[in-house]
């Protein structure tokens, strides 16, 4: 039976949606991040902008671990 039905085809996805996806993610996170520095660290804003900053690498550098992980599929 399972030769006879038509094999499903899979879409290929963007990497353009990806980066763009991982990029506004990381960006709203780093955003955060800083609004919480100046308002609960008591940091300046230049501090604070510094702390978001970091955050924006910090997040950008796992999404791009996951999304590599992800896309080749389970280690092994």
């Amino acid at each position: 039976m399972d030769s006879t039905q038509a094999e499903t085809q899979k879409s290929p996805r963007s990497n353009a949606t990806l980066v763009t996806s991982l990029g506004l993610g990381a960006g709203n996170i780093g955003f955060i991040v800083g609004i919480f520095g100046r308002t609960v660290g008591h940091q300046t804003m230049y501090e604070a902008t510094a702390t978001g900053v970091g955050a924006v690498v910090v997040a950008v550098g796992l999404g791009i671990s996951v999304a590599s992980f992800v896309r080749k599929g389970a280690v092994g």
